[in-house]
Order: structure tokens, then sequence, then C-alpha cells
């Protein structure tokens, strides 16, 4: 088993559902996985990113208490397996013992520690899609720094690149159709605004 560490970019509400989803990028092939969780993990997560830290334990807090106590800490947290959308993760602990958990709180327990999370290299290869920096930016509000792009990976003549892309905005409920009526909106804006100006 290849385990490949993978950076954390938040969470993310996609589609005209609104679903959640936690956005890890495979920086060295620029590619993003996304895992999707639930409205509440998603919240709790997102309180813990912006610094909210609650009166009394909650059960990622509990569950790292009685770890440490126990059998001396946390070793890794891995997401190991994917099946029909459905991850598997497991969290390493310091005696060698491997806990079965959901990526959710797998990754709440990674937010906490402040530790990396790794991904089974085949899990990466099925699951994640290659996403231009630009469209990242533009839809995530993620910008990557010039020196963690590779500037050879581009989806531009690279028709499986292509591919990933179009499958993965499908699966955030996007499609090319969306892409072009929002530049036909653009440009009406424009048009209108010199209008406007003459």
């Amino acid at each position: 088993m290849t385990l490949i560490p993978v950076e954390y970019h938040g969470i993310h509400t996609t589609g005209p559902e609104q679903f959640t989803c936690v956005l890890l990028r495979w920086a060295e092939q620029n590619r993003i996985l996304p895992v999707w969780i639930s409205p509440l993990a998603a919240a709790e997560l997102d309180s813990r990113d912006n610094g909210f830290t609650p009166r009394r334990p909650a059960t990622v807090d509990l569950l790292l208490d009685v770890i440490n106590r126990s059998t001396g800490g946390v070793t890794a947290i891995n997401i190991i397996s994917h099946f029909e959308g459905v991850f598997i993760a497991s969290i390493v602990l310091a005696d060698g013992q491997e806990i079965d958990a959901r990526p959710s709180d797998a990754l709440l327990l990674a937010r906490a520690l402040e530790m990396d999370v790794n991904v089974e290299e085949d899990v990466l290869n099925q699951a994640s899609f290659f996403v231009a920096d630009d469209i990242m930016e533009e839809y995530f509000g993620i910008r990557f720094d010039a020196a963690d792009s590779t500037e050879d990976l581009s989806a531009s003549g690279d028709a499986q690149a292509d591919a990933d892309f179009e499958e993965m905005m499908r699966s955030l409920g996007m499609s090319e159709l969306d892409f072009e009526t929002e530049e036909k909106d653009r440009d009406k804006d424009g048009e209108k605004e010199e209008d406007d100006q003459l």
C-alpha cells in the first residue's frame, strides 16, 4: 500500500443542492479529491478551521483524550479505500493498532491534531480529478502559488485531463452549459455597463 500525503483545502458547497465536501489536493499531480460529508460534520470542521473551541469537549476531543491516555497518541490518519463514492479511513495509533473511521471523523481528528492526511495511491488514481488552477480559483476561491503548481500539467490538449475535469464537475452538479450560461450573462452585463456609460 502506497500512502500519499494530501493538502487540506477546506469545506465547500457545490451544485444546486449545496452538497458539502472537503477538498483534498494531490499536489504532485495537481489533482483534487472531493470527500463528501454531512452538513453537520461540515459545520463542525468549518468551525474548527475558523478557530472555534467548544466550552465542553466535543466527540472528537473526547476520542483524542481517550487515545492519548490509553495508547500514546495517533501516528497517522489515512484514507485507505473507496467504493461507489464511500471512503474508508483508518486512524493508526502509537501502539500499532488501526481504528476504522468515517472520513469526516478522521478529518476532524487530523485538524484537531494538526496532522496531514494520507491517501492510498489507488484511491487517488480512482477518485481524484485534474482541475486547472484558474478553475479552482474561480469556483472554489482556492489559489495556488506558482511554485505549488506544475506548469506542464494542463487540460489544454490533454483528453484525459479534460475528461477527468468534466466528470468531476458533473459529480458536483455542474455542466458545460452552466459555464456557457454564466459567460453569456457576464457578456450581457458588460454590454449593459457599456450602454449605461454611453
